[in-house]
């Protein structure tokens, strides 16, 4: 598997999303990949978040300024009337590998959640791998890879290696069990399922998933997204929890066999 050929970022000019446009640019300067800046506005005041297209049109300018300040060769701006969960998915459409990146806000809050954000809504159905960001970093220097040997976290697994491998970042396979010989026997069966036996700096750490990978500090953490729908998402899953708690900035992978 390759790694992302073109960086979809969505901006609406507030802090969170600048943040979410610095890291998009990091990426796409260290993986050469083009950048497409969604910018989405609605016509009217009163609907809430209204904007209209010359705001959209000098946000994008401002995101592109950033992007090229960060070494960012090739960008698209794409101011779209409507709703900014379409617009992105449907520029991500128009690749082949695409990423998309967003800003965490719409994660954290209960308010947000209950009553929809583009990135909640990104976080439960994006068709395509989806970055949260959350805080902004000059390089990715660490990928922690958590598994817990389903064949759906080793998926997501070899995503976040390869953009590790891309980047030039440290990747760590991360795996939380109560029990250590189990934890190793998990991180051992990873390893080989990805032909990298041996070579891959590992921790098996001990507590609930969700709350030691939530807590966890790194560049970036990568899980897949297995338990982000359904009846799953609505009794709780680890990866739902870690979407919307962690403190990393988080990749995550769209580990259905549509995906490929």
């Amino acid at each position: 598997m390759t790694s992302y050929s073109r960086i979809v970022v969505g901006t609406d000019g507030s802090d969170e999303a600048t943040d979410a446009v610095t890291v998009a640019g990091v990426v796409a300067a260290a993986l050469g990949a083009p950048v497409t800046v969604v910018t989405a506005w609605k016509p009217s005041v009163s609907v809430p978040g209204g904007r209209e297209q010359p705001w959209a049109d000098l946000t994008a300018e401002g995101a592109d300024v950033d992007l090229t300040a960060l070494g960012v060769m090739a960008i698209d701006k794409v101011p779209v009337k409507g709703s900014a969960f379409d617009a992105l998915v449907d520029a991500a459409a128009q690749s082949e590998r695409p990423l998309i990146v967003v800003g965490a806000a719409g994660l954290g809050h209960t308010s947000s959640r209950f009553w929809g954000s583009t990135s909640n809504e990104l976080s439960h159905h994006s068709p395509v791998d989806v970055l949260f960001v959350r805080k902004p970093v000059s390089a990715v220097q660490t990928i922690a890879l958590a598994t817990d040997g389903s064949d759906t976290s080793v998926r997501a697994v070899q995503a976040g290696y390869d953009l590790a491998a891309a980047l030039g970042a440290r990747p760590i396979l991360v795996t939380v069990a109560g029990d250590a010989v189990a934890a190793e026997e998990t991180l051992n069966d990873v390893e080989t399922q990805l032909g990298i036996t041996g070579s891959l700096e590992r921790l098996a750490l001990a507590g609930d998933p969700a709350d030691v990978l939530a807590a966890a500090e790194y560049d970036l953490l990568v899980i897949g997204n297995r338990g982000m729908a359904g009846f799953a998402r609505v009794l709780g899953s680890t990866a739902n929890t870690i979407t919307h708690r962690a403190t990393s900035n988080l990749l995550l992978v769209n580990t259905s066999p549509a995906a490929d």
